[in-house]
Parts: structure tokens; C-alpha cells; sequence
């Protein structure tokens, strides 16, 4: 009975060690991560690569990002980025999370990610001149002035533009407009 209970308590001592040696794992793994240089710096990545999807991974432990962040943190906004932040040292995964952390609290971020939310919304309204009065409004926001309005609606108006979208309009009507100049 003496050694049922000395075994117990044995088992679960270790258990209970095993358990703040394998809680304590990440973090020192994190902290390493940290000090290692993204891959995004090491060589030309597209957001689809699988070295930059490491990259946004580790951010991401450090960083709050939601779906619309990693569509706006691409690489060469990530570069760009880090080159506002005048860095002197050699950049690692803690210099980009502190310099994402930076931009993120920026006016020109929140700009951005309003921008991003329009066009998801544009893309997901099919083109309808007899819903203009309200559809209007995603217009006025892009900064479109009363005659930009009307002239739109009778871009949109023409049947070839009946089965798009008003994001897949916009830049179809954006590109006819840089064609005549």
C-alpha cells in the first residue's frame, strides 16, 4: 500500500514537471524566432510562397491579425514597411513585428483597411442602375463628386456591364477613363 502511494505520487510529480517543461517550450521557441531574420529579407517572395506564409505565421503570434491585415500585409508592403521604420540594425522577426505593431496604429493603416473593406463590399454587389440612389453611397466614400456619379451610372446602365460586379465596373470604368487621356 506504501509503494502504490509513493508510486502515485511519483507519477504525478513528473506528469506535473513534464507539463511546465512542455508549457514552456513555445515561449522559448517564440523568443528564438524572434531573433532569426524573416525570409521575406532572404530572397523575393510572392504572399503565396510557402517561406512567407512562415513569415506571417510567427507575426501573427506577436501581432493581432484578422483576415483583412493579411490581405494587406503582402510583401512588398512589408518592405516597404520596414523601410519607413529606419532601421540601422539588422532586421529580425522582433523589428518586424515592432514595425507592423507601428503601422497598425497609423492613419494611413486605417485608410488602407477601409479601402480593402470597400472593394470586398463593391465585389460582392452585383451592378444595378435601379438600386444607384443606394449603391451610391460605396461611391461617394471612393470620393466620387456628383458628375464622377452620374457619369458612372451611365457606364453602368449599358448592358454590357449588367452581370458585373460594382468593383469589377469601377475599374473597367476607371480604365476607359485613362484611355482617353
Amino acid at each position: 500500500m506504501r509503494n502504490t502511494y509513493r508510486l502515485k505520487f511519483l507519477a504525478t510529480t513528473l506528469l506535473l514537471l513534464s507539463s511546465i517543461f512542455t508549457f514552456g517550450q513555445p515561449a522559448t521557441v517564440d523568443s528564438q524566432a524572434l531573433s532569426e531574420q524573416p525570409n521575406l529579407l532572404k530572397s523575393r517572395l510572392k504572399a503565396s510562397d510557402s517561406l512567407f506564409v512562415k513569415d506571417i505565421t510567427i507575426l501573427k503570434k506577436f501581432v493581432e491579425l484578422d483576415s483583412v491585415d493579411i490581405e494587406i500585409l503582402k510583401p512588398q508592403i512589408l518592405y516597404t514597411i520596414l523601410s519607413d521604420s529606419n532601421i540601422d540594425t539588422v532586421v529580425t522577426y522582433k523589428t518586424l513585428v515592432d514595425a507592423v505593431k507601428a503601422f497598425k496604429k497609423n492613419i494611413g493603416y486605417a485608410e488602407f483597411r477601409k479601402g480593402i473593406l470597400l472593394y470586398k463590399q463593391m465585389a460582392s454587389i452585383k451592378v444595378n442602375p435601379e438600386n444607384w440612389s443606394n449603391d451610391q453611397a460605396l461611391f461617394r466614400r471612393l470620393g466620387f463628386t456628383e458628375a464622377d456619379l452620374e457619369d458612372f451610372l451611365s457606364f453602368i446602365s449599358k448592358s454590357e456591364h449588367k452581370n458585373m460586379n460594382y468593383k469589377e465596373a469601377y475599374l473597367a470604368y476607371m480604365k476607359e477613363i485613362d484611355s482617353l487621356q
